[in-house]
């Protein structure tokens, strides 16, 4: 029987309303991420909680999953659902207006790499190529303070990514991300940015010709977090998991043994991606040198190790296994 390729009305239409019912119960005071998330988790469609007409009924659901409701919810359920899809349609014009979508974690859009994770994105919001997102890709993180020697090697890195054809993935910070993002573009190779904020937020402050660039060149900008979710330190840490779980292999350019990216090396360590890690011939060794994450990473001395690097790198990318999973399904 061949592939239906053009999915039934019934279920775009659904899928539409499962996509604007999250957006509504996301701007409804007291319910945020952690909410949303549990209700996922426990199987129950945004729509259905929206749909209900009993103010005791929604209160427990919400409540239930870690919902504070404020005075809004206090109000006659009806008025309060009403405000809540008006500004979920707002929401989600907004979003379209930038390129932009939401793909859950049952859709077949989702990038199956990150199922690899314990705690996958129960959503993804995207502005750009989603489809960019589906195929073995590299990261490459760094510090947000780069050296001379940190630059040098990030753009080292950059001299290759024409030759590896892969899209890279990093994550909008200053410093070594916004060098790989440039470096991606100038070598025609599509980009993918992972936010610590919304996708609205507009941080850091000073990217948006960079973030538009990689929109529509081909790549895209992705988070998991609401659009009104804001800077936190937590956050970020959380976003490093997905840098790590959707590419094929990581390269850390310039990073301290305690730091952001250190965190995005352990993750990549727990989930078995190969890691390259690059120091130079001389100057100061670095600290991670001799850390127990070294250990499970390959290292390479550039330039002398021009070769070694590019080869492994391409065996990592090829030999990517293709996760085979039964796709969920709301529908």
């Amino acid at each position: 029987m061949p592939e239906q390729k053009n999915p039934p009305t019934y279920r775009l239409a659904y899928l539409e309303q499962e996509i604007i019912s999250f957006l509504a119960l996301s701007s409804i005071k007291g319910v945020g991420f952690e909410t949303l998330r549990k209700i996922s988790e426990r199987g129950i469609a945004y729509a259905e909680v929206i749909d209900l007409q009993n103010k005791n009924d929604v209160s427990t659901i919400l409540r239930s999953a870690g919902a504070r409701l404020s005075d809004e919810t206090a109000a006659p359920w009806g008025s309060t659902r009403e405000r809540a899809l008006s500004r979920g349609y707002e929401l989600l014009d907004r979003l379209t207006k930038i390129d932009g979508k939401v793909i859950f974690h049952s859709d077949k859009e989702y990038p199956s790499q990150l199922l690899d994770l314990p705690d996958a994105p129960r959503w993804l919001f995207v502005q750009g190529n989603s489809e960019v997102l589906r195929g073995p890709s590299i990261a490459v993180v760094g510090s947000r303070e780069p050296s001379d020697d940190g630059i040098w090697l990030s753009r080292y890195v950059g001299f290759n990514l024409s030759e590896w054809s892969c899209p890279t993935v990093s994550g909008l910070a200053v410093g070594i991300d916004q060098e790989i993002h440039s470096a991606s573009l100038r070598a025609g190779v599509p980009t993918i940015s992972f936010l610590g904020t919304g996708i609205f937020s507009d941080y850091p402050r000073n990217s948006e010709k960079l973030r538009d660039a990689i929109a529509k060149s081909g790549g895209a900008i992705v988070t998991e977090y609401l659009p009104a979710d804001t800077y936190s330190s937590k956050n970020f840490v959380k976003r490093n998991r997905l840098q790590a779980a959707l590419a094929a292999a990581l390269i850390p350019v310039e990073w301290a043994a305690k730091s952001g990216t250190a965190h995005t090396v352990r993750y990549a360590a727990s989930l078995s991606r190969p890691i390259a890690c690059l120091r130079l011939p001389f100057g100061k060794v670095p600290d991670w040198v001799n850390t127990e994450i070294a250990k499970k990473a390959s290292v390479f001395t550039v330039p002398q190790q021009q070769l070694e690097f590019v080869q492994f790198v391409l065996a990592s990318v090829r030999s990517r296994p293709e996760r085979q999973r039964q796709q969920l399904s709301l529908f």
